[in-house]
C-alpha cells in the first residue's frame, strides 16, 4: 500500500502522522521536505528532493507539488490531506485538492489539532463547500504528536508506554486508531 500526506500549508501535522503511521504499519517513510525522520525512525526514513516510488510506503510530502510528486499520488492508494481549523490552513487545503484531485485515488482530509467539537464540523462544511466525495476524520490537539517526534515513538507506542499515558492520549488515539485500521485492514 502507497500512502501520501500533503498539504501546501505547513503545521498542519503532516510529519507526525506520517511518522506513527509509517512505523504502526511498519512501513517504509519517505520525505521531500527536511525533517527529524531519518533520525526518530532509522533505516525505514529517507529524506530526499526525489523520492522513489515503493510499495509499503508513507509520504510526506513540503508544501508544494511537482511532477516527481503527482507520480507518487498517482500511484498512492489514499492521499491524506490534514487541516487545522485556521482561515489560511482551509484556504491552502483547498488549493491542494484542487491540484491533485484529478489524480488521486481516494482523499482523507484529518481535522487536526481539535479543541471543540465544533472544529471539526468547520472544517468539514468549508471544504464541503468546494468537494462533495471526500472523507473527513479527527485527531483532536494533543501532546502525543510532538511527543511522538521528540522521542521516535509512534502514537501506538506512546499509548501504550503506561497507565498514564493510557488516560492522557486516550481521546486523540481512539481517533487515531480509527485511521490505522482503516489502513491495516486496507
Amino acid at each position: 500500500m502507497i500512502i501520501s500526506v500533503l498539504n501546501k500549508k505547513g503545521g498542519v501535522g503532516k510529519t507526525p502522522i506520517s511518522f506513527s503511521l509509517a512505523k504502526d504499519l511498519g512501513y517504509f517513510l519517505q520525505s521531500n521536505d527536511n525533517s527529524v525522520i531519518e533520525n526518530i525512525y532509522p533505516d525505514m526514513a529517507k529524506i530526499t528532493p526525489k523520492p522513489q516510488l515503493i510499495d509499503n510506503c508513507v509520504y510526506d510530502f513540503g508544501g508544494f507539488v511537482d511532477t516527481g510528486i503527482l507520480d507518487i499520488i498517482k500511484a498512492s492508494d489514499v492521499v491524506i490531506v490534514p487541516c487545522v481549523n485556521e482561515y489560511n490552513s482551509i484556504l491552502r487545503t483547498v488549493e491542494t485538492i484542487e491540484e491533485i484531485k484529478s489524480y488521486a485515488k481516494a482523499i482523507l482530509v484529518i481535522a487536526t489539532k481539535t479543541e471543540k467539537e465544533s472544529d471539526f464540523k468547520q472544517v468539514q462544511s468549508a471544504i464541503e463547500e468546494y468537494f462533495d466525495d471526500l472523507h473527513f476524520f479527527e485527531l483532536k490537539s494533543s501532546k502525543i504528536f510532538k511527543n511522538a517526534i521528540e522521542t521516535g515513538l509512534s502514537i501506538d507506542e506512546l499509548f501504550h508506554e503506561n497507565a498514564l499515558s493510557k488516560s492522557a492520549y486516550k481521546s486523540v488515539y481512539n481517533q487515531y486508531l480509527t485511521v490505522l485500521n482503516i489502513f491495516k485492514n486496507n
